[in-house]
């Protein structure tokens, strides 16, 4: 089975003045924030922040930190009404609330920006596309990763109309349990400077085919996810992360952009 994040067109306010609010979170509990519009774009100002959306639900955004005691921090979140909320992030042991309802702002100024978001296949579609390619061979040369027994690799790029379809095996030779925390997608500069603010450009799936949560002991797990056409710069890498739920077993790969480009059309 797959889940789906529909998209569509949405007007963004301009709020040159607009509340920064603050917000708390820790290491090993996990803080959620409750919007009143479907969640559209999250923005954060540091790797120290994790951010995921909820499974299954388009307007609560999860939060935690990747480490303790991280710096202060930003985040910027785009809901599908068009407003831009803006939130100051500090970490603290104890957060104050674990569940923060962001309510609406009646006061939004008038000027609009409008962005468009590219209409998509339908989930029966997506679906019929991933499921023949977890039946296809390796299609590209290895790009993998292993971590104690834990085995992330790429097997193949496919594209249909304005989808790029990535197709991922997780191995698990151990005989423990593998829980994903989250896989997530992002570009990055391929020289990182040190001692500056991330600067990564995160690329939300719009569909997910396989079981993206469980990989039982020694077993093997194909996943395809489904994204927005896009290409990036020589300079630039598309970094894939996968962390273990309450473990240390994560991965990351680096994938070029010329690997992108050759992507194969899936008929």
């Amino acid at each position: 089975m797959g889940s789906i994040l529909a998209l569509c067109t949405i007007e963004v306010e301009a709020q040159p003045n607009n509340h920064v609010q603050s917000i708390e979170v820790t290491f090993n509990k996990t803080s959620s924030l409750v919007f009143p519009a479907i969640i559209k774009s999250v923005d954060r100002g540091s790797r120290d922040l994790l951010a995921q959306k909820a499974k299954g639900v388009e307007n609560v955004l999860q939060l935690k930190a990747a480490r303790p005691g991280f710096t202060q921090t930003n985040l910027t979140v785009i809901t599908a009404d068009g407003r831009i909320h803006h939130f100051t992030v500090n970490y603290s042991k104890e957060p104050v609330t674990q569940v923060v309802n962001i309510g609406d702002d009646d006061g939004a100024d008038d000027d609009l920006q409008k962005l468009i978001f590219q209409s998509m296949m339908t989930e029966s579609e997506l679906e019929k596309y991933a499921s023949q390619i977890v039946n296809i061979k390796r299609s590209i040369r290895f790009i993998g990763e292993s971590n104690h027994k834990i085995g992330l690799s790429l097997n193949g790029i496919y594209i249909r109309d304005n989808i790029i379809f990535y197709h991922f095996r997780i191995s698990n030779s151990s005989n423990i349990n593998y829980d994903i925390d989250f896989l997530r997608f992002f570009v990055q500069d391929k020289a990182k400077v040190k001692r500056t603010a991330s600067q990564e450009v995160d690329m939300k799936p719009v569909y997910v085919y396989g079981d993206d949560q469980h990989i039982a002991s020694n077993t093997v797990q194909d996943i395809v996810y489904a994204l927005e056409k896009f290409t990036i710069p020589d300079a630039k890498r598309l970094h894939i992360e996968m962390f273990e739920k309450n473990g240390g077993r994560n991965l990351e790969l680096s994938i070029r952009n010329k690997t992108i480009v050759n992507a194969k059309l899936i008929k």
